[in-house]
């Protein structure tokens, strides 16, 4: 059975998608089968793999419009099965639909074609994000280090256990992940001692980071992952670290 990502988190520009895109294309650099799925109907990760002529999507899957392998986007990067720009009208006809948080996990269940699922959520906690994370058996936060970086994190942690003690008890918080990260500046490593110093979260901040890199900013411009954009940018390198860390961790050898 493929591994189950959530990349999830409540506040806007977080990295959410730039770590989706480039830790699926870490993954498959490491030999390993990845599909992404989009749940944004910003469309950010399907835009950044040229999508846009495909009729399938992810709220007809998940209303069984369609099944799984139509849903499937093959790109020269790497598998996705994209999002919808009226996507939230899709997820009101969602919440009409019985047992409406467990959709996602019922359309992966049994799913032996990949070693990794990563699915990139919207800045929300809403029902698409609750799929994301009834189907998960992990979620990664990502967040800056910047003025209000904990802001929301409280409620992530605790929407996420109420999921795991109501409707998924196999899901594990991977990490928290620091992206665009400089680790020389003083608000850096206040940031990072708060969260070692926090009993509950002192074990899942991720040893590897992302340092800022402009790369990673206009990979997806060009339809690019920052492998195929910039394979020797410390964005690559970042990514790579932390796909190997979260292999050793939680992940098939």
């Amino acid at each position: 059975m493929a591994k189950a990502i959530s990349i999830i988190n409540n506040k806007g520009g977080t990295g959410k998608t730039t770590t989706t895109l480039n830790l699926a294309a870490a993954l498959k650099k490491l030999g390993k089968k990845v599909l992404l799925i989009d749940l944004d109907s910003q469309c950010n990760l399907s835009n950044a793999l040229n999508t846009k002529t495909q009729n399938e999507h992810i709220g007809n899957l998940l209303l069984s419009k369609c099944v799984l392998k139509d849903c499937i986007i093959k790109t020269d990067s790497i598998d996705i099965i994209p999002s919808v720009n009226n996507l939230l009208e899709f997820e009101y006809m969602i919440n009409n639909e019985p047992g409406r948080e467990y959709l996602l996990q019922e359309v992966l269940e049994n799913n032996n074609h990949y070693d990794y699922v990563i699915m990139d959520c919207a800045p929300s906690l809403g029902t698409l994000a609750i799929n994301s994370l009834v189907a998960a058996d992990y979620y990664i936060v990502p967040m800056q280090a910047e003025n209000f970086a904990f802001q929301g994190l409280d409620r992530i942690l605790e929407t996420a256990e109420k999921v795991k003690r109501r409707m998924n008890t196999n899901l594990k918080l991977a990490g928290i992940l620091m992206v665009k990260f400089q680790p020389r500046t003083k608000f850096g490593q206040a940031i990072v001692k708060n969260i070692a110093q926090n009993n509950s979260l002192s074990d899942k901040l991720f040893n590897g980071y992302i340092r800022q890199d402009i790369s990673l900013m206009e990979a997806p411009a060009f339809n690019q992952n920052v492998f195929d954009y910039a394979p020797n940018s410390r964005g690559a390198q970042d990514y790579l670290s932390v796909a190997k860390e979260l292999i050793k961790k939680y992940g098939k050898a």
